[in-house]
């Protein structure tokens, strides 16, 4: 069965990058023993371009953010000479051009080590990027209703969840498959401590009053490029914004939620753990940010503190 979200096979792009060369994307493989694939020696980002239907032009949102954390990610897995941020920008427009992407869309890149090798080697590094159209889901507009799960999230000194590394994936997986089999729509996971860290795809925002709080970079959470976003968003609206610990039970008292990443990009959080947030709909401040954000990522917010947030795709604007 096709997993929900996921593109039909005649959905799927028609070109892909492989260690640099544009190919058919039917063609573009890796090795059934590359580490990558059997020690999960993976980084990867996820990048989302939005189209800007009045200037028909695509802009690929905070490319140098992404990059800047893939970076990152590759330095403390000690891959061995990957692609440079330059060489995935290029990348990055060459496979969206070969696409002929001309609406909202998703980017994935991945370095691994390929061919054969055991858990601790370093290279050779393969590497891809993909592009394929994906529309904005339909939770943005209705939300979701969330668990607590009772996976507790892996440690900075175990499996560092600040990379974005498919190892740290698991975790997340047997979270929402958890969420999943007891018919909620997303989970939220706690670090060891009964902290909140984050969902398995995205970070987490709640309201109390007029101050909104997320749990902090050092929280068990990926330094997310959406995270960031909404709260320069938010402060640069003259909101109040505070990074801090969240306990469990802090969650009952929201008077509104949501969730983000760049996938789902702001996910109202309706409930947690069948307890109504708020009054169980999607909260002002969330529509507020929303609204803010769609603006933003589609050119139509005025110039400011995201100057050079936007990379065309196909011209100069």
């Amino acid at each position: 069965m096709m997993a929900k979200n996921q593109p039909t096979p005649d959905e799927r792009p028609g070109f892909a990058i492989m260690n640099g060369r544009l190919m058919p994307y039917a063609d573009a493989k890796i090795s059934i023993m590359a580490p990558g694939l059997t020690f999960a020696v993976t980084i990867f980002e996820g990048l989302r371009g939005y189209w800007n239907a009045e200037r028909e032009e695509l802009n690929i949102f905070r490319i140098g953010a992404h990059l800047d954390r893939m970076a990152f990610g590759m330095t403390l897995m000690e891959l061995d000479g990957p692609p440079s941020a330059d060489d995935f920008t290029y990348q990055i427009l060459e496979v969206t051009r070969a696409n002929d992407i001309r609406e909202d869309c998703y980017i994935r890149l991945q370095a691994y080590v390929d061919e054969w090798g055991d858990m601790t080697a370093t290279g050779p590094v393969g590497s891809s990027v993909i592009c394929r159209s994906r529309p904005r889901v339909s939770a943005f507009e209705i939300g979701k209703h969330f668990c607590v799960a009772s996976w507790r999230r892996n440690t900075d000194d175990a499996s560092p969840p600040r990379i974005k590394a498919t190892a740290n994936y698991l975790n997340s997986r047997l979270a929402g498959m958890e969420a999943k089999r007891n018919g909620y729509g997303g989970a939220i996971i706690l670090n060891h401590d009964g902290s909140v860290a984050e969902g398995p795809g995205g970070c987490i925002f709640l309201r109390r009053g007029e101050t909104l709080i997320t749990p902090s970079v050092t929280d068990g959470i990926l330094e997310s490029v959406t995270r960031d976003t909404l709260i320069q968003l938010a402060r640069a609206a003259g909101r109040n914004v505070e990074e801090r610990k969240v306990g469990r039970t802090e969650l009952y008292l929201a008077d509104e939620m949501f969730y983000c990443g760049t996938g789902q990009e702001i996910t109202p959080m309706l409930s947690v753990d069948g307890k109504p947030i708020g009054s169980g709909e999607p909260g002002p401040l969330t529509r507020d940010l929303q609204r803010d954000y769609d603006a933003l990522v589609r050119g139509h917010a005025s110039p400011g503190f995201s100057d050079g947030w936007l990379t065309p795709v196909w011209g100069n604007s």
